[in-house]
């Protein structure tokens, strides 16, 4: 049952990659991750005794399994050691390539010559893969097919593991890389105990406190694997819950900036998608705004404008303002592109978002004008108000820049926290979808 937590948790990591390159651009180092796991995980398999039993009566060799490891082992330190060259070497992609080309090539020859060895050797009675390396590892047994196997598989993960721990820090792929050197190495202590009692030296360790390591290792390599998927799904149901008030409160003013939005699919993909709305719809909420305060400036003075960073391009044709459109009106999108050099509010980023928030806040459900009233007079209104304690007026679009020390993602990110809060503090409720 062990063995099988183990070869499953090895394939859903392997599947995952798989799924990730399905969905993004295939690289080297994808492949590479799904070779290592792959292998890793068809080792945990064949030493499933039933399994083992079944492969040996139809490949008609017993012990056949135990020369199938031998294979999935050097698999897994090829794919390691690709993966973990090709992401730390500042090659291009083609020379990159070829190295990559180089490793596997080396990898198969000695899987060859592995097999080779093995099938040489005199046939034994079928037995359990921790049975024959009882038998075959020191102690008068025949080690030798073991012995050029082992020596690869050590010298590859002794590189994964020396380039995986310099290359750790504090970031999420970071952490995950952290998780499955150690993973590694543990890989190599075991494998380094199995070496040792080829060499001779069979009192240090047995071969069931090997097994016991190895299998360790293996959970925390898929523990290392799956980590960013995790953390990635975590994370998004953590910023789903963030966005989704100002997502609803937007949504309600701009119904048609929803139109045609695919929902399904994975989970981050979906925070993205609901990202993307938010941006849209603060950009129509602001240039609405601004409008409607130089609309209502009686001396025709006129405030300055911020540019809005967005990740999203809006396609021609979405906006439906014939004002925006109108390359003479207050609010043409030609000048709002022209205003890049405008200061950045003299305030704390949280302190600009907060006031973004408050301002959209003040025209929430609610706290709205009068039902009665246009939505045209009601922007009008929202837009020339004093702050009272109840609501804010439209800080004006430089306040909708984002700062320099965020990114598009972080921007929108922190609006949506200082707009929960408000919600949140105004006895509203915290629904995700």
């Amino acid at each position: 049952m062990i063995v099988w937590v183990i070869a499953g948790l090895l394939g859903l990591a392997t599947g995952v990659r798989i799924g990730w390159a399905l969905v993004n651009k295939q690289s080297l180092v994808s492949t590479a991750m799904m070779v290592a796991l792959g292998s890793l995980g068809a080792v945990a398999a064949l030493n499933w005794r039933p399994l083992t039993l079944l492969i040996d009566t139809l490949a008609r060799w017993p012990n056949i399994s135990v020369g199938l490891s031998q294979v999935a082992l050097i698999g897994c330190a090829a794919g390691s050691c690709v993966m973990i060259t090709t992401v730390s070497s500042t090659r291009t992609p083609a020379a990159a390539k070829k190295i990559a080309i180089a490793q596997y090539g080396v990898a198969a020859a000695i899987a060859v010559a592995s097999l080779i060895v093995f099938f040489s050797e005199e046939q034994q009675k079928e037995m359990s893969p921790r049975e024959y390396l009882s038998r075959n590892l020191g102690a008068g047994g025949t080690s030798l097919s073991w012995l050029l196997p082992l020596l690869y598989v050590m010298l590859a993960l002794s590189l994964v593991a020396w380039a995986g721990l310099r290359h750790s820090n504090r970031t999420r792929r970071g952490r995950a890389l952290f998780v499955f050197t150690i993973g590694i190495v543990l890989i190599v202590l075991a494998l380094a105990f199995g070496l040792l009692r080829a060499a001779g030296t069979s009192g240090l360790v047995g071969i069931g406190a090997a097994a016991t390591l190895l299998g360790c290792a293996m959970v925390i390599v898929a523990a290392g694997a799956l980590l960013p998927s995790l953390e990635d799904w975590f994370g998004a149901r953590r910023e789903l819950r963030t966005i989704q008030p100002i997502l609803d409160e937007l949504g309600r003013r701009h119904p048609d900036v929803g139109i045609g939005v695919r929902p399904r699919g994975p989970l981050a993909f979906r925070v993205a998608e609901r990202m993307s709305l938010i941006s849209d719809a603060l950009f129509l909420e602001a240039t609405a705004a601004d409008r409607a305060l130089h609309r209502a400036d009686a001396a025709g003075a006129r405030t300055g404008r911020g540019k809005m960073k967005f990740t999203v391009v809006r396609e021609a044709g979405d906006e439906t303002d014939s004002d925006l459109a109108d390359p003479a009106g207050p609010g043409n999108l030609a000048e709002l592109a022209d205003v890049a050099d405008l200061a950045a509010p003299p305030v704390s980023p949280s302190e600009q978002a907060a006031a973004v928030a408050g301002w959209l806040h003040q025209g929430s459900e609610g706290a709205t004008p009068d039902e009665d009233a246009t939505d045209e007079d009601a922007t009008d209104e929202a837009a020339t108000e004093k702050d009272d304690g109840e609501g804010r007026a439209f800080p004006g679009l430089a306040w909708l820049r984002q700062p320099a020390s965020y990114s598009d993602r972080e921007w929108i990110l922190e609006i949506a926290e200082q707009y929960r809060r408000l919600t949140l503090g105004a006895g509203g409720t915290d629904k995700t979808a």
